[in-house]
This record gives structure tokens, C-alpha cells and sequence, in this order.
């Protein structure tokens, strides 16, 4: 587990504090404050932030370095990003911020887009595509392949400056985004993923997952066909906009402005589909500073590692049953992170509440912020935990987020599951004298001799069962005591 660091972000809307514990592959937000400072409310039109708003920011950032020091926070990383960057007296700013006792530094635009960048990619295993990050003072564009950052740029279109921008109507607001993106020599991304960072999208996120009827309550990971999202920016752009809880009020003020910029993001960008991150900057920052062999980690397998732990069961514990039923798990190489995140909750659900056991394991696998794992891998380790309990009926929610090839494959994996740990009771003896083979069209259950107590009729049980829904037949093989060399 890692300790305790910190990330204080000087922003040009707001200015956030966010102290992280846990694995340092897939860290968890213990503390998460904010002020609305507006910093760079002033900085496009006279090119200097406001007494006030400086004030603001202050107020703020003294309350967070006495909650750093109180919280004996050994790791912080303070920066500043396009409000202090472009203002003229943001060193005076800055310089102030020190005798607070911080050691504030100024991303650079390049960096930045490259810090928030990484962000995507800590987040999303080997991801690829484009990443676009939207803050209030600036927007960064980046190319991403195969886990690593190509190119960036950075652009004066925040949601503090857009709304100037569209004073000249939203055609003409159009044309100056893509004279900003043609000007800066970046281009690209057609066909592909298209990551998208930072507050006002999430709120979109949430907007469309509403409009939608999504079953996920998580912005992060939410996926939307490109020409879907289009068909959304322009009903807010227009004005019909739904009223949705979930979204504050300021965000739904600020709404159609993020609608019209994606929209024509869309148009000038043309990606496959929209991917939306709650990690950006502050993850980058943090993931920049691993070592390569961590950075290379699975944060899928990493977080959900992390809480089994808690729940009493460890990696290996689960990665021991995953072996043991690897006879029938019939998962790709893309595919064994999820079966062992599945074998893991699916162990950690069983140490729970009785009555609450299936319910409990399935919240987990749908709404629990899981980092790397979209829609698809939700449903199938939901429906494997699911399936631990003994159930092959497919949700219809299920059905919405994943297809029934999947679904079925991750019955079988939670049915596996049930068996080696009904038979066992996950002991390292019994897992090792026992196995799991697939031999023809029959599936074989062999034990040693000195483990056939083990075998009972609620075992030959849980064979059927997964057999039958695998369509082939099953066997029992005693195997004799070997004879001592």
C-alpha cells in the first residue's frame, strides 16, 4: 500500500485539494475540497488576476495547508495551471502561495496537456485515441498510443472563456475553434477513441447517461457513439435541456457552452466514439512519478486488489481459485484481468452479510469507481459474482452493457468459482490435490485419494451445474494414493 501524497491544483476556475492513499497504481481519495476562485474570470480581458479573486483562492489555500500538515501529508505536489500561467502578475500570485509554505510551480501549456494526457492513460490500460482536457482557463489536445503520450497543445478556450467567444453566435464560435486547432498544427484522431477530461464534460457525461437511461451511476468510463453525443450537444445548444439532480446548478449553467465546444470537437476531431475520465492532471501527476514496473501495472486488478484485501481476501488467495478453474474460464488475454477481479469480489462477497452477499458484490461491480473497467467488464464481473451465488439468468441490465456471448462466458467463470470453493473451502491443500479438466466433451473433477471426504453430493452438484451450462456431460475421478518412491 502507498502512503499518503497530495496534489493542490491551482486552477482557473477553482483551486482543489485532493490527498490520495492506497495502492499506488490505483490510488483512494481520502480528502477532496475545493473553492470556486474563478482565478482566470479576469485574466482574458485585462490580463491580470483580480484582487478578489486572489483573496478567494488564498482563503482556501491556507485552510489546505493546515489540513496537509494536520494530516502529516509527506508528498505534495502544488502547481498552477493557464490562469496563473497567462496572468501578468500571477508570479506576484505565486509568491504569496509560498509563505504559506508550499512550493507552488507553473505547468507550461506542453506540459500540461501532457500531465492530463497521462492522467487518461494511468486510468485506462493501454489506451489510445485523443484526449481532450477542458479547465476553465484553457483546453489541451493530445494524441495518445499504446500508453504513451505523442503530441499536445494547449488553447483560450476554458469555460470561463467561452462564453465571450460565443457572443458572436455559435457558427461563428465554430469557426474560431477550428482556426484556434488548425493554427496550432495539431491534427489527427479520426476513427478513434476520444478521452474527454475535466468537470464540465463529466457533468455532460452524466447529462447524456441521463438522456440514455443508463444503468451506471459512474461518469468514468461511460461511452457514447460519437454522432449520439452530436445529437445531444445540439438539443442543449438549443436550449432543451432536462433538469438532473445530479448535476450542480453551475454546471448546468455552463452546460451548453461545454455542449457547443464538443460539438464542434466532434466535427473537426471525427472519433469513433467519446470515452470520459474522472482522472486528468492530478492522476498524471501523480502516475509520472512510479517507477516503470508499477506505471505497468493493471489498475483494474490493482484497485480491485486493494479492497478484497480489506475484505480478507488477498491477490493470491484469489489468483489460486482463478488458476483452478482456468479449465473452463475461456477468456482472451484482454479478458484474465476481469476473471480475476471477478474471482476476487466474487471471494470477498462471501465474507459478507448472508442476506446482503449477492446484492452487496454486485453494487460493487456497477457502481463502485473502479479505474480501467468499462460498461462491459462491470456487467461480467457482475454477472460471475452473480452467477458465485448460484443464478444463470441474465439481467436485462446486464444485457444493456455487455453482449450475451460475454455474459455467458462469466457465468461460467462464477459458477467455476462456486465449485472450487464449495469444494474446498479455498484451502491451499485441497486446491492442490484437486483439479478441474476439460477432456473432450466431458467435464472431470479429479481428487486424490487423500481428499475424497471432500467429495459429497452438493459436489457432484455444483459439477452439473456448471457443466450442464457449458453443454457438456461430468465425472467424478478418485485418484489412488500414489505409491511412496
Amino acid at each position: 500500500m502507498g502512503g499518503k501524497r497530495a496534489i493542490v491544483d491551482i486552477g482557473s476556475n477553482t483551486v482543489r485539494l485532493v490527498v490520495y492513499e492506497g495502492p499506488p497504481r490505483a490510488p483512494d481519495v481520502i480528502l477532496n475540497e475545493k473553492v470556486t476562485a474563478r482565478l482566470g474570470k479576469e485574466v482574458a480581458r485585462s490580463g491580470q488576476l483580480s484582487d478578489k479573486a486572489m483573496a478567494g483562492a488564498l482563503v482556501g489555500l491556507t485552510r489546505f495547508a493546515k489540513l496537509i500538515d494536520l494530516m502529516d501529508v509527506p508528498d505534495v505536489d502544488v502547481v498552477a495551471t493557464a490562469a496563473v500561467r497567462d496572468a501578468t502578475n500571477g508570479g506576484e500570485f505565486l509568491e504569496r502561495v509560498r509563505q504559506l509554505g508550499m512550493k507552488p510551480r507553473i505547468l507550461s501549456g506542453e506540459e500540461e496537456a501532457r500531465v492530463s494526457a497521462m492522467g487518461v492513460i494511468a486510468a485506462f490500460h493501454k489506451a489510445w485515441g485523443t484526449t481532450a482536457d477542458l479547465g476553465g482557463g484553457s483546453l489541451e489536445l493530445t494524441h495518445i498510443d499504446d500508453g504513451e503520450c505523442g503530441s499536445g497543445v494547449t488553447l483560450p478556450l476554458g469555460t470561463l472563456r467561452i462564453p465571450g467567444l460565443r457572443e458572436s453566435g455559435d457558427a461563428q464560435f465554430g469557426t474560431t475553434v477550428r482556426q484556434m486547432v488548425d493554427k496550432s498544427g495539431w491534427s489527427g484522431g479520426k476513427d478513434r477513441p476520444f478521452f474527454l477530461v475535466g468537470g464540465s464534460f463529466r457533468a455532460f457525461a452524466i447529462y447524456a447517461m441521463h438522456k440514455l437511461d443508463s444503468p451506471l451511476d459512474d461518469p468514468h468510463g461511460f461511452e457514447i457513439a460519437a454522432q449520439d453525443a452530436r445529437k445531444i450537444c445540439k438539443a442543449i445548444a438549443q436550449g432543451r435541456i432536462d433538469d438532473v439532480e445530479r448535476i450542480s446548478s453551475s454546471r448546468m449553467a455552463s452546460l451548453p457552452d461545454a455542449a457547443v465546444l464538443l460539438d464542434v470537437l466532434i466535427g473537426k476531431i471525427q472519433p469513433s466514439r467519446l470515452v470520459f475520465s474522472s482522472w486528468g492532471l492530478r492522476e498524471g501527476l501523480l502516475y509520472s512519478k512510479l517507477d516503470a514496473e508499477t506505471q505497468a501495472q493493471n489498475p483494474i486488478l490493482a484497485g480491485i486488489a486493494a479492497f478484497s484485501q480489506g475484505l480478507g481476501v488477498t491477490a493470491a488467495e484469489a489468483a489460486t481459485v482463478a488458476d483452478w478453474t482456468a479449465a473452463v474460464a475461456a477468456s482472451s488475454e484482454d479478458d484474465e484481468p476481469l476473471r480475476q477481479s471477478a474471482a476476487m469480489l466474487a471471494l470477498g462477497g462471501m465474507r459478507t452479510e448472508p442476506n446482503l452477499r449477492a446484492d452487496q458484490a454486485m453494487g460493487w461491480a456497477l457502481r463502485k469507481r473502479w479505474i480501467g473497467l468499462d460498461a462491459r467488464g462491470r456487467a461480467m464481473i457482475a454477472m460471475a459474482v452473480l452467477a458465485n451465488s448460484g443464478q444463470r439468468a441474465i439481467p436485462e441490465i446486464f444485457a444493456n452493457l455487455a453482449g450475451k456471448e460475454d455474459l455467458e462466458k462469466a457465468i461460467a467463470w462464477g459458477l467455476a468459482v462456486r465449485l472450487c470453493r464449495r469444494l474446498t473451502a479455498e484451502t491451499a491443500e485441497a486446491m492442490a490435490g484437486t483439479a478441474l479438466r476439460l477432456e473432450g466433451k466431458q467435464l472431470m473433477l479429479e481428487v486424490s485419494e487423500p481428499l475424497h471426504a471432500l467429495v459429497t453430493d452438493s459436489t457432484s452438484k455444483d459439477l452439473r451445474l456448471l457443466a450442464d451450462f457449458l453443454g457438456l456431460d461430468s465425472d467424478v475421478r478418485l485418484l489412488p494414493r500414489r505409491a511412496r518412491a
